[in-house]
């Protein structure tokens, strides 16, 4: 029965696949994009719209997909024999497809040293697999601690007592639920766990550079996650920090259930847009790190998929999506940031108004360069196995009473499995 529900599931899905003779016609494009419509559909319709003005016969087809459903769609249409040309990933997803041998080199067509002129450095490791680069950078985000001044002056916190480090982060955890009786952060430890981020800035590695041994069960590291698990079992944090998915990550804030939110500075327009009241007390921060002083570049790709029928014109086409012009002219309808070297030296991430928006923008900018990939698991193909595993172990020992190292050794033993290929 169950092989049944996952066959007919696998037809729904190759069934309601966009394009599905889209290969028939040579001058047609297809573009796939990661939940940007409707928000940005003006933007997106004018910039191909431009596009097939001055390449005269060639067509766009734009199909928006949401975020949470781009790699089962994306794979499904490779198993069909119909993958859109040019696709729009999240860098952590790219090791996924390139490992499938699935998404085209770049420097195929464009040299390293044009690259390295046009993009920023650490955008383009990003995008980097087994030393090859598999995807154009295109927008960026670095992390921000989002806070409601309200709340905290309620709490009888001043702006200095604003946590900068992990270390600090805890102890302020406490000392506002102790205050208040309320939680004082939203943060996902359990599903989409943000605790390989934190081990990463404080210089603990979850797995060696080879990315063929987990090293998240040794003692240094194991001391790191207890100090967060024994958060919520005290009573700091609340359970939804630990069932609740990343996407869930800005509701508690901006319902004024919780002060504080460690996220990127992007989600200031939700907040705007869905609690006005919450964002007239918002105040932006630096992000949290660690001992390091490291923290998360967040970036989005365009890919040229290897089966493309069109790979040439779908690069001229993702090019032009990343050039300079166009990318600035997307960060002025969102707190993001263009991956090309010219972008971020634009007066518009140095001049500040009076808004939130700009204060971010420009605090954002200086950091940016500095950012970089801490979670160095995501280079790996199996990337989502290995998220799940370690996911649920930290669910295991928060929820179900599992002892942490035990549940640990066993999650490192699962990794070490995948990582030897077994």
């Amino acid at each position: 029965m169950k092989r049944i529900i996952i066959l007919s599931v696998s037809l729904i899905i190759l069934s309601g696949l966009p394009g599905c003779n889209k290969q028939d016609d040579k001058n047609t494009i297809e573009f796939w994009t990661l939940q940007l419509s409707p928000v940005f559909d003006d933007y997106l319709i004018e910039l191909i719209k431009q596009y097939e003005q001055t390449h005269k016969g060639v067509k766009v087809k734009w199909v928006d997909v949401p975020f949470d459903a781009v790699i089962q769609k994306l794979l499904a249409s490779m198993a069909a024999g119909n993958p859109p040309d040019v696709v729009n990933l999240s860098v952590d997803f790219l090791a996924k497809f390139a490992g499938l041998n699935a998404l085209e080199e770049i420097t195929n067509h464009v040299s390293p040293d044009t690259l390295n002129e046009i993009y920023l450095s650490n955008a383009i490791e990003t995008c980097t697999f087994r030393n090859k680069i598999v995807a154009l950078p295109w927008y960026l985000n670095t992390y921000a601690l989002i806070y409601n001044e309200k709340l905290l002056k309620q709490a009888g916190f001043s702006e200095t007592d604003v946590p900068q480090t992990f270390t600090e982060l805890t102890g302020f955890i406490k000392e506002y639920k102790i205050r208040t009786g309320n939680f004082a952060l939203f943060w996902n430890i359990g599903k989409d766990s943000y605790l390989p981020m934190m081990l990463g800035s404080e210089g603990i590695p979850m797995i060696n550079e080879k990315l063929t041994e987990a090293l998240f069960n040794r003692p240094e590291a194991a001391s790191l996650i207890s100090v967060w698990i024994n958060l919520f079992k005290q009573g700091y944090l609340s359970s939804e920090s630990f069932t609740k998915t990343g996407a869930s990550i800005i509701e508690p804030y901006q319902s004024g259930k919780v002060a504080m939110v460690f996220t990127g500075p992007v989600f200031l327009k939700r907040i705007k847009d869905n609690s006005p009241e919450i964002y007239s007390q918002t105040k932006i921060a630096p992000p949290i790190v660690g001992v390091t002083g490291e923290h998360e570049l967040a970036a989005m790709s365009l890919a040229i998929m290897k089966k493309s029928l069109k790979k040439k014109q779908a690069m001229d086409f993702a090019l032009y999506v990343t050039n300079n012009l166009n990318q600035l002219a997307f960060c002025r309808l969102a707190t993001i940031y263009p991956s090309t070297n010219k972008g971020l030296k634009d007066e518009y991430f140095s001049i500040e108004d009076t808004t939130l928006e700009s204060k971010a923008r420009i605090m954002g900018a200086r950091l940016l360069p500095k950012a970089k990939r801490i979670r160095k698991y995501l280079q790996h193909p199996k990337f989502d196995l290995l998220r799940d595993i370690f996911d649920e172990t930290i669910q295991s020992v928060a929820l179900g009473g599992v002892p942490l190292n035990q549940g640990l050794d066993k999650a490192v033993r699962q990794w070490n499995l995948i990582l030897s290929g077994k």
